[in-house]
């Protein structure tokens, strides 16, 4: 071998030497001086967090007797930390199905599609249907077998080695995974409130489904579903028109925004439920799941404790409310039953409600026809279509002609303005004969009244001539005093109303005419009141025109009544501009309503308080609806009642009902129960 080739092979050996030996340096080093740091990178694994939900705050009565309840409960979850990544994951929710199937047991499934084939739209849904098909990507012409078709392309779920039964479970649940915003971050609430038996087999089986587990949580009861439903609200899951509207307000939940929500949560969805959310939602806890390198949980800690949210205190009597609910609905069928065809059986809807005078705190407020909150989920479909519409919160959302419930308003401002006094004479003939084109009527011949005796037998031609003298202008500006024609200001929606005028017959298509004031004068034409509104007027009559803001929150407190959060705040917001005699004049013509020779005489026969009432009839395009206000006791007022009955025809009708509260008010016993303060109205 040549001394130069012996060189470069010396030279190459070398060279491979020199680069093992930095490689078993480099390796020495990696095992030897770092191998502790390298270890624990490569063990380390992960960490996630997890919202924890706070109970939610409850909703009491006066007396801190509850409308709502939280019960400990206990859910089957779905957990992405666990759960097999997307379409590997329905294996799982099959098997999940199949054992809650054997077991009786149901989950949450909103997909709005029948369960087995021809699978057709479920009736009533069609909101729902709606947002299916714009989630599919689909025609609005197509089918729900079009819909299922998608739904288990590989595109979406890739259910095609499914049957056609399965194949539609796996999907309800996947598709209400999706609009519920399931993410490593945000876990799955597959079925609600299940018993102990599902929840143990589930726990036992957990080597079988991976990423399924069960967790205790509060379950939102209804003490009495039928009670109040309208006022009390509902919650119910976060859709996605809802989530746009939060993330809009930046409510949503983020590393920033930790109490944001989370598509898994429950949101008020109507009612004080969601009117004050964010005092009965609470502040949400942190749970901490540390992972190794094998995605194996080896730490799992709550690092933030969930804060209960807040107690709702209402203005409402629990037993009131509930004599409010019967007497409405028992003397609407009664009227179905006994009164004659065209004056009274007709009559199918209604509302009440009662207010406190000197506080103007709402009492009881019903509406009938009435639901069930308890079953409010599984009965929506019928609900929604049943006429009249037992989901319409009538109390204060619907408008009604008032009828000569109107009269002592207008009695208030012609004895205000001079244009009567206690001894003014107009004689009543039974037509009113002013105008030389337009003789409206009376119901009787009743001759001569004063303002006291007009009022006690409801003459029209009395109110039709004093309406003249006032005008419509002057006639509107008092009934505004009283809150008539606007919104009372409830912590929940409700109508406004209106008053009649010439703006309102201009967009009706007419012109303001002369005899329209003599019609508004008895509350007639163009006037729409809501009950919460008639009871608030009368309540103001009764206050000598100091009114009240009605309000139906009394206070806000700690999830266990320790302390007062809020506290609502009597006010005055108005005063009409009347001296006490002016309603002392009034008062007195009420009272005699009441009396013998008055309207509504017979129906308080034996009370041992003095009442002043007045009764209406209202013409409607079908049969006149029947209103009634009343207060009691004259002389020193404590509660101001309304009634409104749809075709109920005679505005005495509604007495039996405002007689019902009136006993339970004064003469009735709370249903014994304990309280956190037992008998004792909450400070």
């Amino acid at each position: 071998m040549e001394k130069k080739e012996l060189q470069r092979y010396l030279m190459l050996g070398g060279l491979i030497f020199l680069v093992l030996a930095v490689f078993v340096y480099q390796l020495m080093l990696l095992q030897i001086s770092q191998g502790e740091y390298y270890k624990s990178k490569a063990t380390a694994g992960s960490v996630t967090t997890q919202t924890v939900a706070a109970a939610r705050g409850e909703i009491v009565d006066r007396y801190g007797r509850p409308f709502t309840i939280n019960r400990a409960s206990y859910d089957i979850i779905l957990d992405q930390t666990f759960l097999p990544y997307g379409n590997k994951a329905n294996p799982v929710i099959a098997d999940l199905i199949q054992l809650m199937e054997s077991m009786g047991q149901s989950w949450i499934d909103n997909l709005p599609i029948t369960w087995e084939e021809p699978f057709e739209f479920i009736e009533g849904r069609e909101s729902d249907v709606a947002r299916l098909k714009s989630y599919v990507g689909v025609n609005e012409y197509a089918t729900a077998e079009d819909c299922i078709h998608w739904l288990a392309d590989a595109k979406f779920y890739d259910l095609g080695e499914y049957d056609a039964a399965t194949m539609r479970k796996i999907a309800g649940v996947r598709y209400e995974m999706a609009r519920r915003d399931f993410s490593l971050a945000n876990t799955y609430t597959f079925a609600q409130d299940v018993g102990v038996l599902v929840s143990t087999t589930v726990q036992e089986r957990g080597y079988m489904l991976p990423g399924v587990d069960v967790v205790q949580s509060t379950n939102r009861e209804y003490v009495n579903g039928s009670l109040a439903p309208h006022i009390i609200g509902s919650i119910g899951p976060i859709y996605a028109e809802e989530m746009a509207q939060l993330r809009e307000e930046g409510k949503l939940w983020s590393q920033e925004n930790k109490q944001g929500y989370k598509g898994n949560e429950s949101i008020g969805k109507d009612g004080i439920e969601q009117a004050f959310e964010e005092q009965l939602r609470g502040q949400s806890g942190e749970r901490r799941i540390t992972l190794n390198a094998q995605g194996e949980v080896i730490g799992d800690e709550i690092t933030v404790e969930p804060v209960p949210g807040n107690t709702v205190v209402l203005t409402l009597d629990r037993d009131l409310q509930q004599v409010a609910q019967t007497s409405l609905e028992e003397t609407i069928l009664n009227l179905q039953k006994t009164a004659p065809e065209g004056e009274g059986r007709e009559a199918d809807a209604g509302a009440v409600v009662a207010i406190q005078v000197g506080t103007g705190e709402i009492l009881a407020a019903a509406t009938y026809p009435n639901y069930d909150a308890s079953t409010f989920n599984q009965n929506f479909a019928q609900l929604s279509t049943q006429s009249p519409s037992p989901l319409y919160n009538r109390a204060f959302m619907g408008e009604y002609s008032a009828g000569s419930i109107y009269k002592p308003s207008v009695s208030i401002a012609g004895l205000a303005e001079g244009l009567i006094q206690e001894d003014t004479i107009i004689d009543c003939g039974g037509v009113y004969t002013r105008f030389s084109d337009y003789h409206p009527r009376c119901l009787g011949v009743h001759g001569p009244r004063n303002v006291k005796t007009a009022l006690q037998v409801s003459c029209n031609i009395f109110f039709y001539e004093l309406g003249y003298r006032l005008g419509i202008e002057k006639m509107n500006e008092y009934s505004a005093h009283f809150g008539l024609g606007s919104k009372t200001g409830i912590e929940v929606p409700e109508s406004a109303g209106q008053l009649s005028s010439p703006a309102t017959r201009e967009a009706a298509g007419d012109v303001w005419g002369p005899g329209y004031v003599v019609q508004s004068a008895i509350g007639q034409l163009d006037h729409k009141f809501t009950p919460v509104q008639m009871a608030n007027y009368v309540a103001t009559l009764a206050n000598n025109g100091t009114r009240m803001q009605a309000h139906l929150v009394k206070s806000i407190k700690s999830y266990d009544f320790s302390e007062t959060v809020e506290e609502t705040e009597i006010q005055v917001v108005d005063q009409v501009p009347a001296d006490p005699e002016a309603f002392r004049i009034v008062r007195d013509g009420m009272i005699m309503a009441t009396q013998p020779g008055g309207t509504s005489s017979s129906y308080w026969t034996g009370f041992p308080l003095t009442v002043a009432s007045k009764t209406g009839t209202p013409e409607t395009h079908a049969y006149p609806n029947s209103t009634y206000i009343c207060y009691i006791p004259a002389e020193d007022p404590e509660i101001a009642i309304a009634v409104v009955i749809e075709k109920g025809w005679h505005g005495y009708t509604g007495a039996p009902v405002a007689r019902a509260i009136a006993e339970q008010y004064f003469f009735g016993k709370p249903a014994a129960e304990e309280v956190p303060n037992p008998g004792q109205l909450l400070p």
